[in-house]
């Protein structure tokens, strides 16, 4: 067993005389214990110590400096021994490392390896905190460089020492602690004398490496797991077990409660030894029963009946065994910075209802327990709590260090604890705005729709109050709640309920809609089986009065909440706050009707061919347009709860005019991948989504692409789209005809094209194509090709089992609309190489691609030639690589093409235009990453146009292979030290990017550059900011290309700074990347006295301002033709309940040169 040696700075009896300063209420409390003394007041006790300070402790006041306290006897110092580890910690244990410097310090409980063994510290707050409102927790720590101890008992973890502790206590009790060893500062001991346990204890949050928090007299009722009890504290528990994260419930096992609530009236007269004193706090531990002090083997009879005593017990379920690859605690680890910070997340609601969470390393939050009530057993709460920490060793060691910790009354801390993250989200339509984001403390998600109109300067805005919230009209509004976006108020009911939500999914041959009876029963169990895996028969209860039937959790996954588990703690799932999930990096697509610029006639301008558009008996396009244009508008989302959403957006009448029935936000069509029934529950209880421990995981992550296509003699509206890190699938829905959604087989068959993965994709060009089919991340493109086919092109997405770039081009024969799939590969297979966008190219107008360009994960640009009639040899001729860049500079969005003439009357220069930057999402151990070192814009100019302009006669600026050898290109690839860089700084006053002074390529082979050392294919700008990078597709408008960047807050995990992602909208020049004159600053932004005084608007050298945008920018304008960047931040309102979103608009001169070549279809 681990002991340790656990004394209080004074007596129990002692502190019960000591008077709890009533300051005034605390309303919000935030501490930084990295500096060298503390912002608030708190008790010190033992070896708790500041590593950055250096003087004593004021009681209350701020913790001592541990050098202060280094040489004091054990337990209330370190017993002169060096203390290690820290911000600079080396090897050994004879270098002093501490003080730390200030603001890279921590609040130390214990030393560490090879010293710290039996040590303890606590400190407790001393202004109390209202509860009245609930309370809200966050804090953070640190436990590293140990020495490996084991619990033993057949458990092969070897984590260390005892752990830390974080409690609330009752403020009317003076501070004080609980036991040490196993208790961990908070409950009674059964094994190590005094045996005493805190007073007025409320809840404990024991991080236990060791396994002894839990470990009672007896096991809970209701247990089931292989836990054997070792009784090493209080009467119940869940058995001993290392590398737990656990709480307690409310206990006051210490002689003095004992002595003047019970033993003073049976013993009025009786003084009691020492021994008697420990032997009946021992025993009314262990059992939870008060003990007779005079014979502590026998229960003190109060009125003839033995009293019941709060003993600490467990909460129920509130408790997580983390696997022996996740340790609290990073052994190993020398300094800090290599430890494992674990962020904890802790609220009680007024009513006592508790939830917890947890995030290693900045990962995603793992649920621990939701919403339970713990008034029944543990009382209501007390009018104010103190907090406290404890840590302990015994004769194991590690270091235990807390970093931060912050406190906000719990009806508060939801709009900034809970705050909305950045997101993806692009903007559709010039009537409304869309905006996706999500909330990370519960994993909810949220689209609204707020309208755009001008100011009276003329300057488009946006509405400052949503039209609707669809996670609010399909989660419903309780009666005494309101939207926290739109501000309606309750009761309104959830549209549509989950019976009659149209919610379709794919058996693996056809569509289906997403019932329990209408999945596979065969092979072995089909998706029956996968969807209920893992369960027991006989089966739990539903909730206390349903028993649970097969179908329970498709119905859960559908939006049923009847089975969830409630605040009693009875329930088969986890309980979710709102049904829609999180959108994280899919944006909304909007579909109305159709408005594609298709000519009456089609031709092919390169090759003659039968045009099935241009048949006698085939519909028109304005036919099409005709037909469809009072049909439902409808906002299309994927999310992390594993489904694609549909939600209305009401609809244009026959004149064009915006009708409002309809515009609520009601989801219309929902679609669950086949490919996730996997995924979506699993036997890994944090990735499982219906679990009650669920943490995070992700589903239907990336944005659909949708297109009009023609087949079978009509036009049909087709979104397709990936899963991003959800999974390596790509799925196709027709939603031409929003009025027929339904979940009958029918409609469903109709509707579900298909859908493949990795396992089930084959090719004409190759069977085993699925090995280069990874995670989805770009957008389909729906375009037409000179086979006369419509097609879907995509990426071959990320982390592929070949490691693979390439293409994927799905056709779709326009007689029989059969699917047919073709693989374009780019060659390098057995890497770790992957192409997220595919961007196609229509270089004469036909709208037909003839090319197709693409960047690539190592930072390459390659160009897919599609000109050819015939689909053999699209797959036989391999792709030119045009830019040759690095894995450093990994490309990861959509490419933007564009053209332009560098001079009057010469030919055009096909530009590609392109940003460098990758996002890593996070994982349930790891945070979101970025890529590191500089990352750049470019302009590449495709000089090798001369195959191209042989066949056509829309021809472009070209040079041969020779030639441009002799201008320096290696290999025929363009290369950064071909391009001429502009040179960028950042603006001291405003953190504009500048550029002062534009230079000019010197385009290769026009006169004065005919030479290596002068010849220049582009241009490139390296991005000034710390990691800024790109991450969201950059657009074109008019001359001008404009794109997001991000710069990734640097918020290290063992500081306590929680500094928000910023970023930068740049509008440059697509020809030769310089700045245009006041960008900023148009005319009727020049109107606006709020702005025009504004040097972030002024600045002449301007080509970025800060934005925060997320997600790529939907290009609008005004009445005069100014045009505007509408896009949504990583900024909450001011009240904390919805997403801020802004407009930028844009000073250009006229275009007189430039064009776009990629074009989209906007709807």
């Amino acid at each position: 067993m681990n002991l340790n040696k656990w004394t209080s700075l004074v007596s129990l009896a002692a502190l019960a005389v000591i008077a709890v300063p009533r300051a005034a209420l605390a309303q919000s409390v935030a501490e930084d214990f990295t500096g060298s003394t503390t912002t608030n007041s708190w008790y010190s006790f033992n070896g708790a110590c500041l590593t950055a300070g250096t003087g004593p402790a004021t009681s209350p006041g701020s913790p001592p400096g541990c050098t202060y306290i280094r040489n004091n006897p054990k337990p209330l110092g370190y017993g002169a021994e060096t203390l290690v580890g820290g911000y600079a910690g080396v090897a050994g244990g004879t270098t002093q490392t501490l003080p730390d410097p200030v603001g890279n310090g921590a609040l130390r409980f214990t030393n560490g390896y090879p010293n710290g063994n039996n040590e303890s510290g606590a400190i407790v707050s001393s202004t109390p905190f209202p509860t009245g409102q609930g309370v809200s927790i966050t804090f953070k720590t640190v436990t590293y460089r140990g020495d490996s101890g084991s619990i033993g008992n057949g458990f092969t973890f070897n984590d260390g020492a005892d752990g830390i502790s974080f409690f609330l206590m009752d403020a009317t009790q003076s501070p004080n602690i609980g036991s040490y060893g196993g208790s961990l500062g908070y409950s009674c001991s059964n094994s190590n004398s005094p045996y005493t346990g805190m007073v007025g204890a409320y809840v404990g949050l024991g991080i236990d490496e060791y396994g002894n928090f839990l470990n009672g007299v007896n096991l809970m009722p209701g247990y089931t797991g292989s836990n054997s009890a070792g009784g090493d504290n209080s009467a119940l528990g869940y058995g001993r077990h290392p590398n737990r994260i656990g709480m307690r419930g409310a206990g006051n096992v210490a002689w003095p409660w004992l002595y003047s609530n019970y033993y003073l009236s049976a013993y009025p007269a009786t003084i009691f030894t020492t021994a008697q004193q420990n032997a009946a706090v021992q025993a009314t531990c262990k059992t939870g029963i008060v003990a007779d002090p005079v014979n502590p083997s026998n229960a003190l009879l109060v009125g003839g009946a033995k009293v019941s005593v709060l003993d600490y017990a467990p909460i129920p379920n509130a408790y997580v065994e983390l696997p022996s690859s996740t340790k609290i605690a990073n052994e190993s680890a020398i300094s800090r910075k290599d430890g494992v910070p674990i962020f904890y997340s802790l609220r009680i609601t007024g009513d006592g209802r508790l939830s917890l969470s947890y995030s290693i390393n900045g990962g995603a939050y793992q649920k621990v327990i939701t919403g339970q009530s713990i008034t029944a057993s543990n009382g209501p709460l007390p009018a104010n709590f103190l907090f406290g920490f404890a840590g302990s060793t015994g004769g194991s060691t590690n270091i235990h260090e807390i970093l931060c910790f912050k406190a906000d009354p719990a009806t508060t801390a939801s709009g900034s604890a809970g705050a909305s993250e950045k997101q993806s989200a692009k903007l559709e339509t010039g009537a409304q705005a869309y905006f996706a984001f999500y909330n990370p403390s519960t994993w909810s998600g949220r689209v609204t729709a707020s309208g755009l109109g001008l100011d009276t300067y003329g300057n488009v805005i946006i509405a400052a109050t949503p039209n609707w919230d669809a996670a609010c009209t399909l989660s419903g509004i309780a009666a005494t709640s309101t939207c926290p976006t739109t501000g309606v108020a309750g009761p309104v009911a959830a549209y549509p309920t989950a019976p009659n939500r149209n919610i379709l999914s794919w058996s693996g041959t056809s569509g289906i809609p997403f019932l329990y009876g209408s999945l596979t029963s065969s092979p072995s169990g089909g998706q029956q089986a996968v969807i209920n895996s893992g369960d027991v028969s006989p089966l739990p209860a539903c909730n206390a009065s349903t028993a649970y039937t097969t179908d329970q959790r498709v119905n859960y996954l559908r939006g049923d909440q009847s089975c969830e588990l409630n605040s009693s703690g009875v329930g088969r799932f986890r309980a979710r706050t709102d049904l829609l999930g999180d959108i994280v990096d899919s944006s909304p697509t909007w579909v109305g009707p159709p408005i594609a610029p298709y000519a009456v006639t089609w031709v092919d301008r390169l090759r003659t061919a039968t045009m099935p558009e241009a048949a006698g008996t085939a519909q028109t396009y304005a036919s099409y347009i005709n037909a469809a244009q009072t049909r439902m508008n409808v906002v299309y989302v994927g999310a992390n709860d594993g489904l694609l959403h549909g939600f209305r957006s009401g609809y244009y009448d026959a004149n064009g005019n915006f009708v409002a029935t309809g515009n609520d936000g009601a989801e219309v069509l929902a679609y669950l991948p086949g490919s996730l029934m996997g995924s979506i529950h699993q036997s890994t209880t944090n990735l499982d989504f219906p679990n009650i421990q669920y943490g995070h995981n992700f589903y239907v992550d990336a944005t659909p692409g949708t297109g009009d296509v023609f087949y079978g003699g009509t036009w049909h509206t087709w979104l397709v789209g990936g899963l991003g890190i959800g999974g390596q699938a790509i799925y196709a829905l027709d939603v031409s005809t929003p009025s027929g959604f339904a979940q009958t087989s029918a409609a469903a068959s109709a509707i579900v094209k298909g859908e493949w993965n990795n396992t089930s994709i084959t090719c004409v060009n190759s069977s085993t194509c699925g090995t280069n089919l990874g995670y989805t991340f770009g957008t389909p493109q729906l375009r037409r090709l000179h086979d006369g086919k419509w097609a879907a092109i995509f990426g071959n997405g990320f982390n592929s089992s070949s490691g693979d770039g390439g293409i994927f081009i799905m056709t779709i024969d326009p007689t029989t609309a059969a699917l047919s799939f073709y693989y374009l590969s780019t060659g390098t297979t057995g890497g770790s190489n992957g192409i997220a966008f595919a961007s196609p190219a229509d270089l004469d107008g036909d709208h037909i691609t003839d090319y197709v360009y693409a960047g690539d994960l190592q930072g390459s640009v390659w160009r897919f030639d599609l000109t050819s009639a015939s689909e053999s040899t699209w797959t036989s001729t391999a792709p030119v690589k045009l830019y040759k860049g690095s894995a450093a500079q990994p490309i990861t969005t959509a490419l933007v093409l564009a053209s332009g003439a560098a001079s009057t009357g010469s030919l055009q220069q096909l530009m590609v235009l392109f940003g460098t930057g990758q996002k890593v999402n996070l994982t349930a151990t790891t945070p979101t990453t970025y890529s590191s070192g500089t990352q750049t814009l470019y302009g590449v100019w495709d000089w090798n146009m001369a195959s191209w302009n042989s066949q056509s006669a829309a021809t472009y600026a070209s040079l041969t292979t020779t030639q441009a050898g002799t201008l320096g290109l290696t290999a025929s690839n363009v290369q950064k030290t071909n391009l001429q860089g502009q040179t960028v700084t950042i603006n001291a006053t405003t953190l504009n990017r500048d550029i002062a002074n534009n230079a000019t390529p010197c385009w290769a082979n026009t006169a004065g550059c005919t030479t290596s050392s002068t010849a220049k294919f582009g241009w490139y700008i390296d991005l000034p900011g710390t990691q800024e990078q790109v991450i969201y597709s950059p657009e074109l408008v008019a001359q001008a290309l404009t794109v997001n960047t991000i710069v990734p807050a640097l918020n290290a995990p063992t500081s306590c700074n929680n500094l928000a992602d910023t970023g930068y909208t740049y509008v440059v020049s697509a020809l030769t990347g310089a700045a245009f004159t006041q960008v900023f600053l148009p005319p009727s932004e020049a109107a606006n006295p709020n702005v025009n005084t504004n040097p972030r608007y002024t600045d002449t050298n301007a080509i970025a301002m800060q934005t925060n945008a997320t997600g790529s920018s939907f290009i609008t304008g005004n009445n005069a033709g100014t045009k505007f960047l509408v896009y949504e931040t990583n900024q909450t309102q001011v009240n904390g309940a919805g997403i801020l979103g802004g407009t930028l608009g844009l000073n250009l001169p006229t275009n007189t040169t430039g064009k776009r070549v990629s074009w989209i279809q906007r709807r």
